[in-house]
């Protein structure tokens, strides 16, 4: 793309989360949303009402993938990704994927070697590297703060009820794959943005929540990883408690600790003495993700201005397709150490 121009971009799916990212393309400046494929009309109606935009309209995405656009969202079902990632790729199109990546490990080395062949360019849809916490957190890690880092821990806990016609699709394996790499690849990609490459992986599963359509795979995960640099993560994922969503962060250095918004530094005096529990740095409270599109703590936006700027202005990706593949291949090691009992090695299973 020539520096500053307009992106023009197709997105392939209108449905809750399509129409979230349709709002944030047409916020931005420099890109257009001068295309779009579904097959039920209603979505694209709404998707007319909500942007006020009326794109071009196809039924399949290779006939749109066949129009004069740069690049794709893909916001299609998850099953739905590796197909029309690999005929992007193919068509050129630079690629923003919602997650997972894909519901196989082998899709996923698809995208991955596709992409790099066609040396076009793709940007994962985990956005909360870019929320204000984590970017704060991770200033301070690189700025020597926390010391070495040893341990990191993020939780997703999301009330899901039973009862909901959503679980006819999202807890089949065929259609949504694994429920521990749809919700929890959040949380695995984020211990990596701070913990490095992970090696090894142990984890216990289970299905312990009631629904009208059981899920297939699990809906209550620990997962414990081996960093690269030796450093230790641990990722705990339960959808269907009774429990507000929660998706907290813990990290523990040699200097420092943050526990969500509050941060424990040995620059501050007595911080461990009876009393002095709250002498810590307090941010915003805002800043933790809460689930709720287009606040601060959920940076959708930032990360749909994030890929506009990497065609316009080829600034570098926060999360290419590599590290995309890194995540996937984590969260697919951990269901594989659930079934068999044992810690699994990635090098093993890449």
């Amino acid at each position: 793309m020539k520096r500053n121009s307009k992106v023009r971009i197709g997105l392939i799916g209108a449905g809750w989360i399509g129409r979230h990212h349709a709002g944030n393309i047409v916020k931005n400046p420099a890109a257009e949303l001068v295309a779009v494929t579904d097959v039920n009309d209603a979505n694209v109606a709404k998707l007319r009402q909500e942007t006020g935009k009326d794109p071009a309209v196809y039924k399949d995405h290779r006939e749109m993938l066949k129009a004069d656009i740069d690049a794709v969202v893909v916001a299609s079902p998850n099953s739905y990704h590796a197909g029309m990632c690999l005929d992007a790729a193919k068509a050129k199109k630079h690629i923003y994927c919602e997650k997972p990546m894909a519901i196989t490990l082998a899709d996923c080395r698809r995208i991955r070697d596709a992409v790099k062949k066609a040396k076009v360019k793709y940007l994962i849809g985990y956005h909360r590297r870019l929320n204000p916490l984590y970017q704060y957190i991770r200033k301070g890690m690189q700025d020597g703060q926390f010391g070495k880092v040893f341990l990191v821990e993020s939780d997703y806990i999301h009330h899901i009820p039973g009862d909901w016609d959503i679980w006819s699709w999202l807890g089949k394996e065929g259609v949504a794959g694994s429920l521990f790499h749809a919700g929890s690849g959040h949380n695995v990609d984020l211990i990596r943005y701070f913990g490095g490459e992970i090696v090894d992986v142990a984890c216990m599963k289970g299905i312990c929540m009631p629904r009208k359509q059981q899920v297939e795979t699990e809906d209550t995960a620990i997962a414990i990883f081996r960093f690269a640099g030796g450093a230790v993560g641990k990722v705990h994922f339960c959808v269907g408690p009774v429990s507000p969503f929660q998706f907290n962060f813990r990290l523990y250095g040699t200097r420092g600790t943050a526990l969500n918004n509050r941060i424990w530094l040995d620059t501050i005096p007595s911080f461990a003495d009876a009393g002095h529990e709250n002498d810590c740095i307090e941010l915003p409270g805002t800043w933790i993700p809460d689930n709720v599109q287009g606040g601060i703590s959920e940076p959708w936006g930032k990360l749909m201005d994030h890929f506009v700027d990497m065609l316009v202005s080829n600034v570098p990706c926060i999360n290419d397709v590599s590290s995309a593949y890194q995540t996937s291949l984590a969260c697919f090691a951990a269901m594989e150490a659930a079934r068999k009992n044992k810690v699994v090695s990635l090098k093993e299973m890449a």
